[in-house]
């Protein structure tokens, strides 16, 4: 698993290095990539938390917030290795990026449920 994580950020870096100059700006792309991903989230969560009420609605805030301090930590401790050195917010907000992504896909999942 951490070989396939390292391989892919090798992969995003080798791609941010064909649109960017300096390690600045690839460092920059990557956190306006997580940025867009972290709206559609909240774009996402807020037509969930719509049709949620009582119990079931405070549950999913906790659940969130829960979620986005183990989000946090977890890519904070993945790019450890990498920290005071220039490639870090690379790999910091890659981090973010791939996990938040996979939150979506399990969010849409129950709001298909609610679909049905």
């Amino acid at each position: 698993m951490k070989r396939l994580f390292l391989l892919f950020i090798l992969l995003f870096v080798l791609n941010l290095v064909a649109f960017s100059q300096t390690q600045s700006e690839m460092n920059a792309y990557a956190e306006e990539h997580y940025k867009k991903v972290d709206s559609e989230l909240n774009l996402v969560y807020q037509q969930l938390i719509k049709l949620q009420n009582g119990e079931r609605k405070k549950s999913l805030i906790e659940i969130e917030k829960t979620w986005i301090k183990y989000r946090d930590m977890h890519c904070r401790f993945a790019a450890a290795t990498y920290e005071g050195g220039s490639i870090y917010p690379v790999i910091y907000y890659t981090c973010l990026e791939e996990m938040t992504e996979k939150r979506i896909a399990e969010l849409k999942a129950v709001l298909k449920d609610y679909n049905r």
